[in-house]
């Protein structure tokens, strides 16, 4: 005969976990939120190639995965100054199975709340033609 013990008088204790919901990241001094429904990855930003013509907030293109992805650096469009860092991190966003990403140059964290300047990231692909 099997016995069940699951069940033993004992409470379960319960922990909970805060849903994330935004990717937060800082970009010239300035806090940046994004929505996490949007967020692919976050990786560490190796070679990009520049793109000719591109506007001057367009970095360039970089691989990932074997797919070419357009790199926005933030600072340039939003006019921040910021020092080139060793180390850069590239916020993998996707919109309409396009996929693009957004330079830091700390590493993002993931949070249950909003902070800093949210980017509506639809209405971001949009309005920077980033197809």
């Amino acid at each position: 005969m099997v016995e069940n013990i699951e069940n033993s008088g004992t409470p379960k204790e319960e922990y909970a976990t805060p849903e994330l919901k935004a990717c937060i990241f800082s970009v010239g001094g300035q806090e940046f939120s994004v929505d996490m429904g949007y967020l692919k990855g976050i990786a560490e930003l190796s070679d990009i190639s520049p793109l000719p013509l591109s506007p001057p907030y367009i970095e360039g293109l970089t691989s990932l995965r074997g797919e070419a992805v357009p790199v926005v650096n933030l600072a340039t469009l939003k006019e921040l100054q910021e020092e080139k860092a060793t180390e850069r991190w590239l916020i993998v966003l996707e919109v309409e199975r396009t996929l693009f990403g957004i330079i830091a140059n700390e590493m993002p964290d993931l949070a249950a709340d909003y902070r800093g300047e949210f980017i509506n990231i639809p209405e971001f692909f949009e309005t920077h033609r980033l197809r």
